[in-house]
């Protein structure tokens, strides 16, 4: 009766709130009405007309074939920055020619400095070069949704991306040169390397904008004011295209990698140990263009010994570290894939992340099982990947679809056990991925309906296995967006569901695990729908999520309003990223911006924000309030500035599966400035700071200096270090059945006090735009120092009884790097005595990477690759400098060398 009547306010605020919030969503569109025409309405569209070639263009960065002569000049650009709606300072001509194979685009950029005028770098492929830039943007289905980018400057650099997406590297053509008039640019974009309707007369949206980086000038033919949402709603209209034949195209990239290992870490005491390897392999990627809409794509054995390596991190939560994909494979096209997260203007929520593609070929999850089983062990360090396809295309009636599926092998361990004797461990079992995506357009693309459903089937041969993962895994989702008011206001929902099944030790571990912690002893109500019940016998575990946001993101003033509800069940971590399920989530900003410049700033962007989380048993688990604020100056130096107060809430993980207990409230701060970014010296430096109810507090200070010695020559370093004390940091649990108000268990907290020193360094030289040199260092040091053991004084509470002081004792054994602690929680009371071993820590690292990238013939590259690594670790709390940085260049170091070449075939 009582549990029932204390549960009751807990639920009563959040449901008036989320009540109110829906009849926000739904009346909204209503009200928006009256409102819409203060959205600014993008200008008439302008229309150009490509004309087909005769004769032949050779792309050399000179237009003087006869063919750039029957082309029909562009040449009305408005200025969008930094006068935004004046006439561009500079004038501009550009002309379109396509033929059966291409579309040829020639342009004139005059400057009245003429050549002295042209600011230009030379910088690798997809890399900002901070220089003059012509932008060339596509939309060749014509739908006003989605778009492809081309870039070039005067250096023959070039750029390209597919809906914001860099790593999409279509094969094209690129010249340009320098004369007293100013620059030139001449590009040649195969059809084959464009997806568009089956039609033969088309029609493409079309955009062009001109950046002079002298004077920070955005100039655009295709124009919207600096307050519209922009993008491909705002292109202008490309008339003229008459396809005699459609594009067939078949891409081949056959490669062979060598790999050479120096190792000095390890253990030589192992049997495995083999400081000097050397190995080969080959294997293919291919795309196939089936029809001039839809591509499939496929990779046999793939390598990606060229991916820089990952930096490190010092993680003491109970949650994983979220790494991005790097992979060329998976992050080509992965827009198409894109669900559940619509963003938000300040502190947004995880939203619903069911592809993760580093889930395939990822580290065996079963490492343990070989290290358990035996002394020593030699453990893969990924899970191959036998196989992928990708279909990705989009029909011209609307309806895109993305479908991948991966094949990893099933991996073993070779074990050395105490007698001498050799055996296989299975570590990772043969796994099957698969992911399909469907979206349909409707109404010109203002209304967007989509599903989405993820699989994941694992052969489990062995009992170890079965008890460690799920056999199965799906996912289902679907999400409908609407635009209106030309496309200022915005309205996205998704929801999804969830289903793992396999031996009830895997389901009984996630349901154990920190996303939802069901063995919690003081849970008390379910999502409804799934059950949330700690259940040992358990083989299956279910559960939803749902999120919504509802936007207007043009005009002066902006705002949102954000909502999630992520059941205690879902679970989508076998093929996308969940740190925490278990909660709900509403959220506002309001905001404006000033993007007519004065004296005193160029644009000004000003936001204010708030948030609160709840789990499912009504807890409020976290509160906040922000505000942030950015300033261009007219000196082109900028500045940020964030705070935000987190009032005090309850912590229903802080004690990784225990009952919930409070945490104090806290302030925190941020400010960064930079200076102008088209000098040849770019600093910036930016500070950090918080503190909590309870003296803790942290302190974090960054500064990078970015150098440009000459034109295709880029240095960054970038130093930082942090400090600070968290006062209520986990160290474990133990059995006591005195602690009868914490269900038989003492939860052990302490303060820590971090340090952390790092440096990131980047060096960038580009010899041509098809040859460039990129080295990558990070050096990191990093302590813990633990001190005032404690336990919370009661459940639900924020005080804490530290051990020695405010309950029992505590007494300090052994010296420096071999300490233990013995506690005995209530002194001469029943409670049950205990040891600690020494928590303190002292970590290192370097990691590094070179990659040396030759695109030695177009589509055909060849990367020789250097990575190097130290760690070393000491149970010291201290960070001293000298003797941190001596240690850490005396650690043993590996080094792997890489040289990987590919052959384009194509037709």
């Amino acid at each position: 009766m009582n549990a029932a009547l204390n549960c009751q306010p807990r639920l009563a605020y959040p449901s008036r709130l989320a009540i109110a919030l829906l009849a926000v969503v739904v009346a909204y569109p209503m009200l928006a009405r009256s409102t819409a025409a203060q959205v600014a309405q993008p200008v008439s569209r302008p229309t150009a007309t490509a004309v087909r070639l005769t004769g032949a263009i050779s792309v050399n960065g000179r237009l003087d074939e006869a063919g750039w002569a029957a082309a029909i000049p562009i040449t009305k650009f408005i200025q969008q920055k930094p006068d935004d709606g004046a006439q561009p300072t500079e004038q501009t001509e550009v002309r379109i020619l396509y033929d059966d194979d291409a579309i040829y685009i020639g342009a004139r950029m005059f400057d009245s400095h003429g050549r002295s005028g042209v600011v230009t770098r030379l910088s690798r492929r997809d890399d900002d070069p901070q220089s003059d830039i012509l932008r060339i943007d596509f939309d060749p289905y014509h739908d006003r949704l989605h778009s492809v980018e081309f870039d070039v400057n005067p250096s023959g650099w070039k750029g390209d991306a597919a809906e914001g997406d860099r790593s999409w590297d279509p094969i094209w053509e690129a010249a340009s040169t320098i004369d007293s008039l100013g620059w030139v640019a001449e590009v040649r974009i195969p059809f084959s390397q464009l997806r568009f309707s089956p039609d033969s007369i088309q029609t493409w949206g079309l955009n062009l904008t001109r950046l002079t980086h002298r004077n920070q000038e955005r100039a655009l033919w295709a124009y919207w004011r600096q307050t519209d949402q922009g993008g491909p709603a705002f292109y202008g209209d490309l008339t003229g295209l008459r396809m005699r034949r459609q594009p067939r195209h078949v891409e081949f990239f056959p490669y062979v990698v060598t790999r050479a290992s120096r190792l000095s870490s390890g253990n030589r005491l192992s049997p495995f140990y083999d400081p000097h390897q050397t190995d080969a392999r080959i294997g293919a990627d291919a795309k196939i263009l089936l029809t001039n809409s839809f591509t499939l794509s496929a990779t046999v054995n793939p390598d990606f010994g060229q991916v820089e390596v990952d930096p490190a991190v010092v993680n003491l939560s109970a949650f994983e570290t979220f790494f991005p994909e790097k992979r060329p494979f998976f992050v080509e096209g992965r827009d198409v894939f894109q669900f559940g997260s619509p963003g938000c203007n300040i502190n947004c929520g995880p939203g619903l992340s069911l592809f993760y593609s580093r889930r395939i070929g990822r580290t065996p999850q079963g490492s343990g099982l070989a290290f358990g089983a035996g002394k020593f062990a030699d453990v893969p360090e990924n899970t191959a990947i036998l196989g992928a396809v990708k279909l990705t295309g989009r029909t011209k009636h609307g309806l895109s679809v993305g479908v991948t599926d991966a094949l990893s092998r099933r991996e073993e361990a070779e074990v050395a056990t105490e007698d001498g004797s050799r055996l296989f461990v299975p570590v990772e079992p043969l796994t099957d991925s698969f992911v399909s995506r469907v979206r349909q357009d409707f109404r010109g693309g203002n209304i967007v309906v989509g599903a989405i459903g993820t699989s994941v089937n694992r052969s489990l041969s062995t009992s170890g296995l079965a008890a460690l993962v799920p056999r199965s895994a799906q996912t289902g989702g679907v999400d409908a967006s609407a635009d209106w008011g030309q496309r200022a206001y915005r309205f996205y929902g998704a929801i999804s569901t969830s289903r793992v099944a396999g031996d009830s030790l895997a389901v009984a571990r996630l349901q154990r695990s920190s996303a939802r912690y069901f063995q919690r002893p003081d849970r008390t109500v379910s999502d409804g729908i799934f059950s949330s019940t700690f259940d040992p016998s358990a083989t299956t575990l279910s559960g939803y999520g749902a999120i919504g946001r509802i936007s207007k993101s043009a005009g002066n003033w902006r705002w949102d309003l954000n909502a999630a509800a992520l059941s205690p069940g879902f679970e989508t971590n076998d093929l996308g990223f969940l740190q925490r399920a278990d909660y709900k989530w509403v959220n506002g900003t309001l905001g404006r911006q000033y993007t007519t410049p004065n004296r005193l700033y160029r644009s000004l962007t000003w936001l204010i924000g708030g948030e609160q989380y709840w789990n499912y048993d009504g807890d409020n688990t976290g509160r906040d309030v922000s505000a942030y604020t950015s300033f261009l100056y007219p000196s082109y130096w900028s500045s940020t500035f964030f705070v935000s107060r987190n009032f005090s809430s309850f912590a229903d993980r802080k004690t990784r599966g225990g009952p919930v207990v409070r945490q104090p409230g806290n302030t925190n701060g941020f400010i960064s400035l930079s200076t102008d970014p088209r000098r040849p010296l770019v600093l910036s430096a930016n500070a950090s700071g918080g503190v909590d109810d309870e003296d803790g507090h942290n302190t974090s200070l960054g500064f990078s200096a970015t150098i440009k010695p000459a034109s295709n020559v880029r240095v960054s370093v970038g130093p930082g270090y942090s400090t600070g004390v968290t006062t209520d940091q986990y160290v474990t649990s133990v059995a006591d059945s005195t602690a009868t108000s914490f269900f038989g268990r003492r939860y052990v907290f302490a303060h820590i006090r971090q340090r952390q020193l790092y440096l990131s360094t980047r060096t960038n030289v580009t010899f041509t735009p098809a040859l460039s040199l990129e080295v990558y260092a990070q050096p990191l040091l990093a302590s813990g120092d633990y001190y005032d053991f404690a336990e919370f004084a009661a459940p639900r509470k924020l005080r804490k009884l530290v051990y020695g002081r405010d309950a029992g004792t505590i007494q300090t054994n052994g010296s420096a790097g071999s300490v233990s602690y013995a506690i005995d929680p209530d002194g001469t009371g029943p409670g049950k005595a205990f040891t600690l071993g020494n928590p303190d820590f002292n970590f290192r690292s370097l990691r590094g990477t070179g990659v040396l990238r030759w695109e030695w013939r177009p589509g055909s590259t060849a990367y020789l690759v250097w990575t190097q690594t130290r760690t070393g670790t000491e149970r010291v709390g201290d960070l001293q400098f000298s003797r941190d940085s001596n240690a850490l260049f005396q650690a043993p170091a590996d080094n792997i060398f890489v040289l990987k070449v590919s052959y384009w075939l194509g037709r």
